[in-house]
């Protein structure tokens, strides 16, 4: 019951996978075009930036970046403090994307975006792992390294525990896409508050496995 309510499960992985593609399209679109969990892009965007000497948004990559390693920095400090309270580490993404949503576009993109690199590093660290399987909910480039090796050793070996990987890894590409894309689309309709929807999804969530755990330790009380 522990390993449940802390979500290592497939479906979490697919959940925040397509929450961080969600952030991504979000950010580079309304946001000043920086990527909130793509931090490859970032760079990519910097330096062409800088060679094109478009710097005026610079700042706001770099310090999103900056922000991005400081949330792996102190998960990995502080990791032993918060293992038996993981889903705690959702929080500072719940609040960004909350008070996000509340912004208006003349809020400079520099008070904005580094906190989603910020709350999005933490997960990153905080979630990487279900059962045997690695995974990354911010870069697409390793997981789809992965689906191909995963689909290669089935092929070769001819065993189902690469299928599932395979399938496991390509659900989670289908869940950054779908986000990327639901995104970009729930912007033509509202705006600057479409993330809230993922402080929404994430909320309702960890609102469920509270009351999941409740009923386990109620349980577990009367039956002592």
């Amino acid at each position: 019951m522990k390993r449940e309510f802390h979500s290592r499960t497939k479906a979490f992985a697919c959940l925040l996978t397509m929450c961080a593609g969600f952030s991504d399209a979000y950010t580079f679109i309304c946001r000043g075009g920086t990527l909130a969990a793509g931090q490859t892009g970032n760079v990519v965007f910097l330096s062409v930036g800088l060679i094109g000497q478009q710097i005026s948004d610079v700042e706001v990559k770099l310090a999103t970046m900056l922000a991005f390693m400081l949330g792996i920095f102190l998960m990995t400090v502080l990791r032993r403090l918060i293992d038996n309270s993981v889903l705690s580490t959702l929080v500072p993404y719940i609040l960004t994307t909350l008070v996000t949503g509340f912004l208006p576009a003349s809020v400079k993109n520099v008070f904005i975006v580094p906190f989603f690199g910020l709350s999005l590093g933490i997960v990153a660290t905080s979630f990487g792992e279900v059962g045997s399987y690695a995974y990354n909910h911010s870069f697409m480039t390793g997981n789809l390294k992965k689906t191909m090796v995963a689909y290669g050793n089935f092929v070769r070996e001819k065993e189902k525990k690469f299928l599932w990987e395979a399938i496991f890894m390509t659900c989670l590409i289908g869940s950054f896409v779908f986000g990327a894309i639901f995104s970009t689309y729930l912007i033509q309709f509202y705006g600057l508050e479409t993330i809230w929807l993922v402080s929404i999804i994430l909320t309702i969530f960890l609102i469920y496995r509270a009351i999941q755990y409740f009923e386990v330790f109620h349980f577990n009380r009367r039956h002592e």
